[in-house]
């Protein structure tokens, strides 16, 4: 039986979790901390990837070679975008990834977060070729959200939008400003985009769900809560694995 991989960047994102599951056994896969669980009949893996676009993609590359997964998961926090109604403990599906550190710097001298499209594609699959941005199957975004709202969860708002990917996390209410301009995102993490390459260069299905740590812009760690929006994302990525797979 093809398990189902859950990816988290840090061990914290993915304990509330595994608080749920009986017995997790740990596991090491290519030098990184896994958990190998039941829930019902489906096998599941919980991964610790590391944080940033490198470490997801070597342990998630890793854990497919070894693994075969039937459905890769990601989950932990993010920064959540005020101008999409996101609040701190609000929790996200994703529907798309944007990598907005991919592209071709823009001939101007002004500072700006806009890049032009990359003039060659970054992989092909059926057709379609990607540069910066990687569509997620909207049937698995829309199927995961059902999911969640009809576990009656309560004491945050979900949404469902594109994420945008970067090295760099925004501190500025003026680049938070120009990323939504730009993306119209409701989320903000350094891995999504990179996860989302690999799922399709495998062709694995693909479905993040996040919880929102923080608003995107000006830096105030005394608003950021954490516990929240790891709690929240995993309450959300249980109801979906309960409900749906």
């Amino acid at each position: 039986m093809s398990p189902i991989l859950i990816l988290a960047a840090v061990h914290a994102e993915l304990a509330p979790m595994l608080a749920r599951l009986d017995s997790p056994e740990p596991m090491n896969i290519a030098g990184r901390t896994a958990f190998a669980a039941t829930k019902g009949n489906k096998k599941l893996i919980a991964l610790v990837g590391g944080p940033g676009a490198v470490n997801t993609a070597q342990a998630l590359t890793a854990a497919i070679e070894h693994l075969s997964p039937s459905l890769i998961v990601q989950t932990g926090c993010a920064g959540g975008f005020a101008e999409a109604g996101v609040s701190v403990g609000d929790v996200a599906v994703a529907t798309e990834e944007i990598d907005i550190h991919m592209g071709l710097e823009a001939d101007t001298e002004e500072k700006s977060v806009r890049l032009a499209p990359l003039p060659f594609a970054l992989m092909e699959r059926n057709g379609k070729e990607y540069r910066h941005r990687f569509l997620l199957d909207r049937d698995l975004a829309g199927d995961a959200m059902a999911a969640i709202r009809n576990r009656g969860l309560s004491g945050f708002h979900l949404h469902k939008g594109s994420f945008v990917s970067g090295s760099t996390i925004t501190a500025t209410q003026a680049r938070a400003k120009s990323l939504f301009t730009l993306y119209c995102p409701v989320m903000e993490s350094m891995e999504g985009a990179a996860a989302a390459h690999i799922a399709l260069h495998y062709g694995i299905p693909f479905l993040e769900i996040r919880g929102a740590s923080n608003l995107v812009g000006a830096r105030n760690r005394d608003a950021w809560n954490l516990p929240l929006a790891f709690e929240n994302s995993c309450a959300c990525l249980m109801a979906v694995l309960q409900e749906t797979m």
